[in-house]
């Protein structure tokens, strides 16, 4: 049998559909745990077809007429036109809307009749969507409930819009919005309209809103601060600068130093699974872990431990003057390991003049340094009978002094056998001294001057102070210096600088000067 059911039928019932639907959504809404965002302002744009005609048949001829007889209206002969769209969550699953509609059709008066030729047709309304599932679904349909007002010619008057959608997720918080609408006039001088629209709705806003705790689940910690320390495995000492990386496996790579505490922090780091290693003078350290359950702890800070081997001993070296004790900087140190045959070469700080070298074990070390226009101390140290399990650092102060044109320096550590010009060379250290600085300044010439005290008559000093400054070039030039560059000049006891009258200065005034000529 036929059964009619009239326009105001199917807006009793859709409104009790409706309602139902709003208690279920608030009773599902205050139960739930989910920390899924809250949608933020969204704009939109939409092309909509506004229908008189189905509304009309199914009002004179029922439902099931109008389906069986296929009456109802096709979209080719609907009045197209273009709106705006206003979206706001309220809770996870409710949006409120607010819509404009524009578009030029001929209205259908409530008998039916044409009301005169093609106007605008404004609408206003608002309302609110209830949505099955939360933004974070593709699919989700929901249902409608609005209010709105009309305005064609000198009709206006109120709708209210019961409906039903199905909102698709495109992008991150871009959707694709398709509706059918019942716009049910509470006027008379309106007309029932059946209304279809689609349309592309995104995000203005840059910020989340996330449901607070009494409504949400915590959501998890994102980011550490993750704090690595290095220590020396033998004495436990903490290691500054060590090369300490993070590698994450999606590909994340953080590098810190440590500081002087042996400390390396990184700042905000991402959740993820890293391995952490250091590297210092070329030896590994060893390896540890992070895991992404790791960053799950209530504390801001990971903090873990690294320890790094290195069987050798840490040379930590100043270059200093030797006149005022002031660090010099940008000074190159050779490390020569006369044990093991092997040479190494570290450059001092330029503001601190500290360098540092990783010195074998069981091994003498000759250590000097170079820099333009300066002479350096040979310093020999040694390693042999040094427990390293109880000691890392081995400390050194390296002297090096100015030699510039016009300069005269003494060479205290030039010894020859008493009252003769034989040099000693097995105590004479400071004829390597100077066979360095000459190698190491290849276009300076100097003046080798001897000096005596003023025991024994003026002619056997003056001869002597000569024959000990010729000893001195000789020695050089057996050891590849050009004898173009050197000058032998006996001075006797007439430059002394101390005084004769004691043992203690006439040793001072027995010495050997270098005087740089250019």
């Amino acid at each position: 049998f036929a059964v009619k059911i009239t326009i105001g039928q199917t807006r009793n019932n859709m409104k009790r559909i409706l309602w139902l639907w709003i208690l279920g959504m608030m009773t599902l809404s205050g139960f739930s745990q989910s920390i899924d965002p809250i949608k933020k302002p969204t704009v939109g744009l939409h092309f909509h077809y506004n229908d008189f005609e189905t509304p009309w048949q199914i009002k004179t001829k029922g439902l099931g007429k109008t389906l069986s007889n296929q009456q109802w209206n096709k979209p080719r002969k609907m009045q197209g036109g273009f709106g705006m769209d206003y979206f706001q969550g309220i809770t996870q699953k409710i949006d409120l809307i607010g819509t404009l509609n524009t578009s030029w059709v001929n209205y259908s008066l409530p008998n039916h009749s044409a009301y005169g030729s093609s106007h605008l047709l404004l609408d206003i309304n608002a309302g609110a969507h209830f949505k099955a599932f939360t933004d974070h679904r593709i699919v989700n349909p929901f249902l409608i409930t609005r209010v709105g007002f009309s305005s064609y010619k000198n009709l206006k008057g109120m709708n209210l819009i019961p409906g039903a959608g199905i909102q698709i997720k495109v992008f991150n918080e871009i959707f694709v919005n398709s509706t059918f609408e019942l716009r049910s006039p509470i006027s008379s001088s309106l007309s029932p309209q059946m209304y279809y629209s689609i349309g592309i709705s995104r995000n203005i806003s840059n910020k989340p809103k996330i449901l607070k705790k009494t409504e949400a689940i915590t959501p998890k910690v994102l980011t550490k601060t993750i704090s690595v320390i290095v220590l020396d495995e033998a004495t436990g000492e903490p290691l500054p600068f060590v090369e300490v990386t993070l590698s994450g496996k999606t590909g994340n790579v953080f590098t810190e130093k440590t500081n002087e505490n042996g400390k390396a922090e990184f700042g905000e780091i991402t959740n993820d699974e890293y391995q952490i290693s250091g590297i210092l003078n070329k030896i590994k350290t060893r390896t540890e872990k992070i895991n992404p359950e790791d960053f799950l702890a209530k504390k801001n800070n990971i903090q873990l431990k690294l320890t790094h081997n290195d069987p050798r001993f840490t040379l930590v070296g100043v270059s200093i003057d030797k006149l005022t004790g002031k660090p010099i900087g940008n000074t190159t140190v050779t490390v020569n390991n006369s044990t093991q045959k092997s040479t190494s070469f570290v450059s001092s700080s330029v503001s601190t003049g500290e360098f540092r070298a990783q010195l074998e074990s069981g091994s003498d070390f000759v250590i000097f340094g170079k820099r333009a226009g300066y002479i350096s101390n040979i310093e020999n140290i040694s390693t042999i009978g040094l427990n390293r399990s109880a000691m890392l650092y081995v400390k050194l102060q390296l002297g090096i002094e100015e030699a510039k044109a016009g300069k005269t320096i003494v060479l205290n550590k030039i010894f020859f056998e008493t009252a003769k010009s034989d040099l000693n060379t097995d105590t004479s250290q400071d004829l390597q001294k100077l066979i360095q600085f000459l190698l190491d300044n290849p276009t300076t010439k100097l003046e080798i001057q001897g000096h005596t005290d003023n025991i024994g008559s003026l002619a056997s000093n003056m001869k002597l102070s000569q024959t000990r400054a010729n000893s001195v070039v000789e020695f050089l030039t057996k050891n590849g210096i050009s004898k173009d560059r050197l000058i032998a000049t006996g001075l006797g006891p007439n430059r002394p600088i101390a005084t004769n009258d004691t043992p203690a200065g006439r040793a001072q005034n027995r010495r050997v000067e270098m005087k740089v000529i250019e």
